[in-house]
């Protein structure tokens, strides 16, 4: 364990062990060489790789008493620890440990700490048998549930700190058990209801603390049988009522009557009433923390206690209570004056108030109560999903649903937070919120269909937290003016462009920025430098191009860094491999082609809180670091497969623990035999199946490239003359290496490629990424191929899906005979376009599993809908328009689960309307031009979100009956109806709530912007501008959405309604680009 210690003086040398650095021995003797009573190596840079038997060893030393490895990595095993009879003290803290399973052992334990590690689930129920311990530290962990009521069992109980854990509950009752407890420290964790009346009997308390805990409530006890109380920290709860009189008049006379001898009190942040007790003044030195409460005064005679606020009531002249709270109608940011003439308590304007003492701003009642009704009208409130006490004179603005104010839902000012997500918020956000809630911290509008502007933004000065995400801000100019930012969400707002320039005046105070699925574009800017207070930034499926800038890895705070899905490229600074804090690194690139991360691996050698590394799909070359995540002792998954790494897996790695690693699909010669011990590994699947959950060896493959289940074992390849054992570790297949320039030289000649409209540097130059219509990765392997419209003429050979990194592939218009045998190979291939190729069959399509884009419109293709399509399940886009497609549709399209755009127009589908409720992320369902009948199934495309804008054409069909009003919960729907057999049209579908139904025509032009009425007619069955209305047409008695009269076709008289569909599809054809990649 001394391998790189701090201090070693005299271990593994002859000297007495006695005499070795923090040993201590029987009566103090260091010329001895047994005895050892007490090991003292506290923060002394240990670590080990066998703590088990580090564990053994410490534990088997007969007369130890006292061991203290406090902030060494030395997560012992407490197996043993009841071995040495007479262990007393357990110092370990900050030491990595995740269980203490086994403690009840040490039963001569008198003090315990194991402060600082990552112990989580329920408090140990093993600790209640340690019957002699008497302090007991288990501060900043993990655990959770109550506080068992065996706590009580404790009662040589003097010290128990159990800060900052996530235990709930109410406080047992049997903490009044302990009788001999001094210090009880239980903030921040989640206990929630009133304080134990039981507590009032511990009469040796000194420090009693529950801060923070926000949920506990009920009256503060009055303590008074507590004679020696030192500290009493209630504060940031929701305590409430009065005071008892009785507050702490148990204190020691001679105690509280020394200046010396200070008493704190934090009462402060909960709902408090009435009036602060006389009896305290009392206490000589007292520090009153009560800001933040409902109270009215403070007691005169509290304005004379000179000693008291670390004497500032005696510093301040004029105003000495002003150091306690400040009075009513006056604030600071602190609630009270610091000292003369430092932030004082200042006046409230003449339309504002304050009305209790130790207010942090003012407040007008009706200026907040302005803007929450602002923002009720101006965002429909009466349709929100819930709304309960809004608009009610009668009930104070704290009670309204979703709004949270500085005091408790009973107060009618001061609104700290507004929380209204997902709650079907429809219009524009009132400036009012902003400049009308002085004390407004948080505001959540996320998921609603919101327009917002940033203009005054600047006077929200206390606004920390703001989440927008999935919402319409159009554009983010401006919010660089919010003063006190430190958590943005922002995330799926459909934005684009670069970030603007203002964006970087929050580096003072951000902490916290979620921007992932959008669509921002240009480098990612050098300014994040400047955010040296970030410490997540997610910007996970955007357009950023260019290198990630060393700038972040600057960054002193930086945990979470997540860049994936964007279309990053170049090397990664080594100084990332430096980053003290941070967590997670996510740049992988499973989706998006172009040009990707290259170069050499980086180390990551210097980050020892590395949990996730995710570099996959990139294009990572050379060998594996010998130093890679050296110092990540908690690394519990790292991606680095589907890349260009080479050479050998290093045997460095053997040290980590529990480790995930997806190395698959790169050319690694070489794996340790030692990697098979690893039984932990690979969530224990290394136990299971040995090497082969980590890779497959050479010669053997799987499909990805590891046995991770019994049905994905590793498989040996057949030798022939086509196919040769593959090298490499981790194979996905067993195709030889493949020779692109090669491929592609045959889809020339079986294309006839000199007849080709643009051959440009085809055969003539070596460097294949130069030929026309060839995208390269890196100028090295082929992406993408765009060769429509070039005349090719023949059968594409089957080779061309061999191509590894081929993404997209589009040969549309061109007269071929296209087969999509082999297409299993292209398992990258994501973007596939044969439109106009004269295709007649999809036979073997449905092994294109990684296909995300297919588009197979205007051939030949008969027959029913293509059984094997729905084999491909990552599929976004489907566009089968105008082919020979007959037959029912089928009744499910439950494998679509990605499915955003289906298009199945100008087909000969006939039979009933299927429901297509199977589909949850639908944009786009075009089924015009077929020969359907019946009705529209009332729960037509009832898996969509009711707030995202859909396009559904079903024109030209033989449908009857009404359009269902089910279909009145869409938001945004643009439906086409026309020359069908409709004859009812219910007016609910055309009023207030569809104004924005066929791109905000309904709000113009009513019912008639759905279907023209019986008795008139349209080219495009329905009005669409007030150039052409639905014109009256005797002949149409019956039906909507009419598109002749007297038996011959309207013409229009503006746009061909083709070409203004076509716009409609354009518009939302840009989200779907987006969508797409998100949903796969």
């Amino acid at each position: 364990i001394f391998t790189g210690a701090s201090e070693e003086t005299y271990w593994m040398s002859a000297h007495p062990i006695c005499s070795w650095y923090g040993i201590t021995c029987d009566n103090d003797d260091e010329t001895a060489n047994s005895g050892v009573t007490e090991i003292k190596l506290e923060s002394n840079s240990l670590t080990t790789d066998d703590p088990d038997k580090v564990s053994e060893l410490f534990f088997s030393l007969p007369d130890l008493e006292r061991l203290n490895i406090r902030g060494n990595e030395l997560p012992l095993n407490l197996d043993n620890v009841g071995m040495p009879p007479n262990l007393e003290v357990l110092q370990l803290s900050d030491t990595g440990l995740t269980s203490i399973a086994g403690i009840g052992k040490a039963t001569k334990l008198k003090e315990l700490h194991f402060t600082e590690n990552d112990i989580k689930g329920t408090f140990p129920e093993e600790i209640f048998d340690l019957t002699y311990l008497k302090e007991l530290y288990a501060s900043f962990n993990k655990f959770s549930g109550s506080l068992p009521t065996r706590i009580g069992e404790l009662t040589d109980l003097k010290e128990f700190y159990a800060y900052t854990n996530e235990m709930t509950g109410e406080l047992p009752t049997e903490l009044g058990n302990l009788v001999a407890i001094e210090n009880l420290v239980l903030g921040y964790n989640n206990f929630k209801g009133n304080l134990p009346t039981e507590l009032n009997n511990l009469v040796n308390l000194k420090e009693f603390s529950v801060y923070y805990n926000k949920e506990m409530t009920g009256p503060v006890l009055e303590f008074s049988k507590a004679t020696k109380m030192e500290k009493l920290d209630l504060e940031g709860n929701q305590f409430n009522g009065q005071i008892p009189t009785n507050f702490l008049s148990g204190l020691d006379t001679d105690y509280i009557s020394d200046p010396g001898n200070e008493i704190i009190v934090h009462l402060a942040d909960n709902a408090l009433t009435g009036t602060l007790p006389e009896g305290l003044s009392s206490i000589k030195n007292l520090y009153l923390d009560i800001v933040g409460n409902q109270l009215k005064e403070v007691p005169e005679s509290f304005c004379k206690q000179s000693y008291w606020m670390n004497g500032k009531v005696g510093e301040i002249e004029g105003n000495p209570c002003h150091a306690i709270a400040c009075p009513p109608d006056t604030f600071s940011e602190t609630g009270r004056m610091h000292s003369d003439g430092d932030e004082e308590c200042t006046a409230c304007g003449s339309d504002e108030s304050a009305d209790f003492i130790g207010s942090y701003s003012c407040s007008h009642v009706a200026r907040e109560m302005i803007a929450l009704k602002a923002l009720y009208t101006s965002t429909n409130g009466e349709e929100w999903d819930e709304d309960k006490n809004w608009m009610d004179n009668t009930k104070p603005i704290c009670s309204w649903f979703g709004v949270e104010c500085a005091g408790d839902s009973l107060g009618n000012n001061t609104v700290t937070k507004i929380n209204l997500p997902d709650n079907n918020l429809d219009g524009t956000m009132p400036h009012q919120i902003w400049d009308h809630l002085p004390a407004l911290h948080t505001l959540d509008l996320q998921q609603n269909e919101v327009f917002m502007r940033f203009d005054n933004i600047k006077l929200a000065k206390k606004l920390e937290v703001l989440y927008i995400s999935d919402i319409d801000v159009g554009s983010i100019d401006g919010i660089g003016q919010a003063p006190a930012l430190k958590e943005l969400h922002l995330t799926a707002n459909k934005l684009k462009g670069e970030l603007p320039d203002d964006f970087f005046d929050l580096a003072d105070t951000l902490e916290s920025l979620y921007i992932a699925y959008n669509s921002f574009s240009g480098t990612l800017s050098t300014e994040f430098g400047k955010m040296k207070n970030l410490v997540e930034f997610y910007a996970y499926d955007n357009d950023f191009t260019g290198t990630i800038p060393s700038e972040f890895a600057s960054l002193p705070n930086l945990r979470h860094f997540v860049v994936a899905e964007n279309k990053l490229s170049g090397t990664i600074a080594e100084e990332f491999s430096y980053m003290p804090q941070l967590k997670l690194f996510s740049a992988y690139r499973r989706l998006k082609p172009g040009p990707k991360l290259s170069g050499p691996l980086p180390s990551f050698s210097n980050v020892p809180n590395l949990v996730g590394l995710y570099l996959d799909y990139n294009h990572f070359s050379g060998t594996i670091p010998s130093n890679f995540v050296q110092a990540s002792l908690n690394s519990s998954l790292i991606t680095i497969s589907h890349n260009f790494l080479s050479g050998s897996v290093p045997s460095e790695l053997i040290v980590l623990d529990d480790l995930n690693i997806e190395m698959e699909g790169n050319k690694i010669t070489e794996l340790d035999e030692r990697f098979c011990d690893e039984f932990s590994w690979m969530d224990g699947r290394v136990m299971d199946y040995g090497c082969d959950a980590l890779m497959c060896k050479p010669g053997y493959y799987s499909i990805y490239g590891r046995q991770n289940t019994t049905e994905s074992a590793c498989k040996k390849c057949e030798v022939s003359d086509d196919i040769e054992p593959t090298p490499y570790w981790g194979s996905i297949s067993c195709d030889s290496v493949v020779d692109e320039k090669e491929i592609l030289e045959l889809l020339y000649s079986e294309t006839k490629g000199d007849d080709w409209y643009n051959n440009e540097n085809w055969l003539k130059s070596d460097d294949i990424c130069t030929w026309f219509g060839v995208d390269c990765r890196d100028g090295k392997s082929v992406q993408a191929i765009h060769l429509g419209a070039n005349n090719l003429v023949g059968t594409p050979p089957e080779e061309l899906f061999g191509l590894e990194q081929l993404h997209t592939l589009w040969l549309h218009s061109n007269p071929m005979n296209f087969k999509f045998k082999g297409i299993a190979k292209a398992r990258n291939l994501i973007d596939l376009r044969l439109d106009s190729t004269g295709l007649k069959d999809v036979y073997d399509v449905g092994e294109g599993a990684s296909l995300v884009r297919l588009d197979l419109k205007y051939n030949q293709i008969s027959g029913p809908f293509p059984s094997e399509l729905l084999n491909l399940q990552k599929l976004g886009s489907l566009i089968l328009t105008d082919n020979s497609l007959t037959g029912a549709l089928p009744d499910k399209f439950d494998p679509f689960s990605s499915l955003v755009e289906l298009r199945l127009g100008s087909n000969m589908f006939s039979g009933q309307l299927t429901s297509f409720s199977d589909l949850q992320a639908l944009h786009q369902l075009d089924l015009s031009d077929n020969d359907l009948v019946g009705t529209i199934p009332k729960n037509f495309l009832n898996s969509i979100s009711d707030h995202k804008p859909i396009e559904v054409d079903l024109s030209s069909n033989n449908l009857s009956g009404g359009v269902p009003l089910q279909l009145n919960r869409f938001d945004e729907l643009v439906i086409y109806l026309r020359d069908n057999k409709f004859t009812e049209l219910s007016p609910t579908l055309c009023d207030t709530d569809n104004h924005g139904w066929n791109l905000r025509e309904v709000e113009l032009f009513g019912c008639d912007a759905i279907m023209c009425p019986p008795g008139t007619a349209n080219y495009r069955g329905r009005k669409s501008g007030e150039s052409n209305p639905c014109m009256k047409c005797e002949s149409n008695i019956l039906h909507y959405g009419q598109i002749t009269c007297n038996g011959m076709p309207l013409e229009a008289t503006s746009s061909s309604p083709r070409l203004v569909r076509g716009a409609v599809v354009t518009m939302l054809s840009s989200l779907l680009v987006g969508v797409i990649l998100v949903v796969v």
